[in-house]
């Protein structure tokens, strides 16, 4: 352990609560992402085995005319699924254990993190507001694309706040460590 790391004392995570909020979004994630997120691009030869997942992205597709989750022709939009199973997922463990841990490592890949997920998640609310009718697997009323963005937009407003709040705690990091340099 390095020196400053043991010097540290350890805070609990429930006297945290701006890490404890983002602890839980992290912790939350991990099965969202294995259950809901990815299915899509499951290989088809595991559908035998995940009947109950297909349904329920059947089901969400169906009710909330999600057209992303349900055509497998969007490339853009299955190469950000595959940007969270291979970037994101390892973060959501990596920062979570960090946050739970009071590692000041975790902003530094809460930082990199927010800031690719509202990249990705702003085009997708874009493309749904902007790309014309025919565009869309099926037909998408005005009040469907109302509650589609009021579903994605946590995923652009929560991450924004924790963007913030990294940057700040990894400034703060950089000035105390300046600090200590020039003494």
């Amino acid at each position: 352990m390095s020196t400053a790391a043991s010097s540290r004392a350890r805070v609990p995570l429930f006297s945290r609560p701006k890490d404890l909020a983002m602890f839980i979004y992290f912790i939350s994630h991990i099965p969202t992402s294995f259950l809901i997120d990815m299915v899509p691009i499951y290989p088809a030869v595991i559908y035998p085995y995940i009947q109950p997942l297909l349904r329920l992205n059947e089901y969400y597709v169906e009710n909330f005319r999600d057209p992303f989750m349900g055509d497998k022709t969007q490339v853009w939009y299955h190469t950000f699924l595959y940007m969270e199973l291979v970037f994101q997922l390892p973060i959501f463990f990596y920062s979570a254990w960090a946050l739970y841990n009071n590692r000041r490592s975790a902003y530094l890949w809460i930082c990199v993190y927010s800031a690719h997920v509202v990249t990705t998640v702003v085009p997708i609310v874009t493309s749904l507001h902007l790309c014309k009718p025919h565009q869309f697997p099926f037909t998408i009323s005005d009040e469907q694309k109302q509650i589609l963005t009021s579903l994605y937009m946590p995923w652009v407003l929560f991450p924004l706040w924790m963007l913030y709040e990294s940057f700040n705690q990894v400034r703060r990091g950089e000035q105390s460590a300046l600090k200590k340099k020039r003494k």
